[in-house]
């Protein structure tokens, strides 16, 4: 999954918690649902960039200490056990996460699902009341 779309995801999520800790919690733990839909993955750089662009939208939208905020940061942090893993090409069974040691969900040629997943969460983001 793109970390962009994980990081929307999260922040959208995040608008079911009370608190920053409880939305950092359930960004984290939503990385690993996301994981298991069928996606693609970009490379580092394109990520980097969605990821600094979605962080910015996020922040923008809801101030960089709000709990969406949190949600997307925690919805991000996992990916960079990804990051290090492609940096040191390190093989996937020497990763700590379940869904990155190819219990990844089926890889597509396509971002659908990913674009539309971001779509719903930034309409959530926007628009959606918060706990």
């Amino acid at each position: 999954m793109i970390v962009a779309v994980h990081a929307l995801t999260g922040a959208a999520l995040s608008r079911l918690c009370r608190t920053r800790r409880q939305a950092f919690a359930l960004g984290f733990v939503s990385h690993m649902i996301c994981d298991a839909l069928p996606h693609r993955d970009l490379e580092i750089p394109e990520e980097a960039c969605l990821l600094g662009g979605a962080l910015a939208v996020v922040a923008g939208l809801r101030g960089l200490s709000s709990k969406e905020f949190a949600g997307a940061v925690g919805a991000a942090v996992p990916d960079i056990e990804n990051l290090v893993g492609r940096l040191l090409d390190l093989p996937d069974e020497k990763l700590l996460l379940s869904t990155h040691r190819g219990r990844h969900g089926r890889k597509t040629a396509g971002f659908g699902t990913q674009v539309v997943l971001a779509a719903v969460a930034l309409g959530v983001i926007c628009h959606a009341p918060g706990v």
